[in-house]
C-alpha cells in the first residue's frame, strides 16, 4: 500500500557532465571519439566502480568498442533519413520533454535537500517515523456508499472477517480475512496510517479514502516502539521530504497556471 513518486525517481537518475581535456581514442572516418565522450556517457559513476574500470584494459575496450558501434549505427540511419521520420521525431521531443523535466526538478528542488531541511521535516513529522505499531483488520471497497453500508453493518455488530470475506475487494482477504497484522506507520499509505493510529483498540472507523478505494478499518491492538533519532531513518527521510518538496511544487504550478482536469472524460479515455 506504499507508494513511490515517479518525479523522484528521475530527480535521482540524474547525472552532470563535468569537462574534460580531449584525448582521442579512437576514430571513424573524420569522426573522433575521446576520453570527454566515454565520460559523459558513463556520468558520475561510483568510486568503487571507477576504480574497477581504470584497473580493467578489457572493459575500457569494450566501452571504446561499443562506442564506436554505436557511432557507425547512427551514421548509418542518418544516411537512410531515419531522424526525419514522424516516428523518430515524435520519440525526440518526448525524450527532450522528460529532460527538461528532469532538469528543471534537479535546479527546483535538489536545492533544498539539506540536513537542515530534513531535520526540521523529521521533526515535523515525527509520527511518520515511529516504531509504535497497530494491528489492525479492514474492508476495502470501491465506492463511499459500499463502505458506509459495511461501516454500519460492522457497527451493528455483524462479525468483521465475515463482512471482509464477503465484501472486501482487497486480493489477499482470502488468505487473512481482512487481518493486516502489525504494521508501523511507514507501511501504510498515508491516510490509512492516519486513522489506524488514531483509533482506539476495537474501534471502527468510518470510510476512509485512500488511492486505493475506501476502506472501513477495525483496530485492534497497538504496540508501543523504541524512539527513533534523525540518523536512523535518514535516507527515508530524504526520500519524503524530496517527494512532499516536489508534490509542493506541482500543486502551485497547477493553481499558478490555472489546471483543469476533467475527470469524466478522461473515465471515458480509450486506447
Amino acid at each position: 500500500m506504499k507508494r513511490n513518486h515517479f518525479f523522484a525517481l528521475a530527480l535521482a537518475s540524474l547525472v552532470s557532465s563535468p569537462a574534460f581535456a580531449a584525448v582521442e581514442l579512437a576514430k571513424i572516418g573524420a569522426k573522433s571519439i575521446t576520453d570527454a565522450d566515454v565520460k559523459n556517457v558513463m556520468g558520475n559513476i561510483p568510486e568503487a566502480q571507477k576504480q574497477q574500470i581504470n584497473n580493467d584494459a578489457d572493459v575500457k575496450a569494450r566501452m571504446v568498442d561499443n562506442m564506436v558501434v554505436e557511432e557507425l549505427f547512427v551514421m548509418e540511419a542518418e544516411k537512410t533519413g531515419i531522424s526525419k521520420d514522424k516516428e523518430f521525431q515524435t520519440a525526440l521531443d518526448r525524450a527532450r520533454r522528460q529532460l527538461l523535466t528532469q532538469r528543471y526538478l534537479q535546479r527546483s528542488v535538489q536545492p533544498k535537500i539539506t540536513d537542515a531541511n530534513m531535520r526540521k521535516f523529521f521533526d515535523k513529522n515525527k509520527n511518520r517515523y515511529s516504531q509504535d505499531e497497530v494491528r489492525a483488520s479492514h474492508v476495502l471497497l470501491k465506492s463511499e456508499a459500499e463502505a458506509k453500508e459495511v461501516y454500519e453493518k460492522a457497527k451493528a455488530g455483524e462479525d468483521f472477517e465475515v463482512l471482509a470475506k464477503k465484501y472486501s475487494k482487497d486480493p489477499s482477504v482470502a488468505q487473512n480475512m481482512g487481518d493486516l497484522g502489525f504494521f508501523t506507520r511507514s507501511r501504510m499509505v498515508p491516510q490509512f496510517a492516519d486513522a489506524a493510529f488514531s483509533m482506539k483498540p476495537g474501534e471502527i472507523s468510518q470510510p476512509v479514502k485512500s488511492p486505493f478505494g475506501y476502506h472501513v478499518i477495525k483496530m485492534v491492538e497497538k504496540k508501543e516502539g523504541k524512539p527513533v533519532k534523525f540518523d536512523d531513518v535518514k535516507d527515508q527521510v530524504r526520500g519524503d521530504f524530496q517527494n512532499e518538496s516536489i508534490n509542493e511544487l506541482i500543486a502551485t504550478l497547477k493553481k499558478n497556471n490555472k489546471v483543469t482536469i476533467f475527470e469524466e472524460k478522461v473515465k471515458t479515455l480509450k486506447f
